[in-house]
């Protein structure tokens, strides 16, 4: 029996060293538990930006805020259950 695989946001924008590490750190994850991921451009749209512009990058698995703005592997890992 096979479970749903997590559904993943991930708010950022380009150039923001923090996304890109936090990037680097989904793409380690998904070596190791398979998930969708969604992307999310915050200049996309305002109210999006204005809700997200200080607190990028930030994850969200499936509806619960796991991690935001500096974001430490080992804290990622365990919101995935590793």
């Amino acid at each position: 029996m096979s479970e749903a695989q997590p559904h993943v946001t991930f708010y950022t924008k380009a150039g923001c060293h923090l996304c890109d590490q936090a990037r680097e750190m989904l793409d380690e994850i998904a070596e190791q538990i398979p998930y969708e991921l969604t992307e999310i451009d915050i200049r996309s749209d305002s109210t999006i930006f204005e809700t997200y512009r200080y607190r990028i990058p930030v994850i969200i698995i499936d509806t619960t805020t796991v991690v935001e703005g500096r974001i430490e592997y080992s804290e990622l890992a365990s919101a995935f259950g590793l």
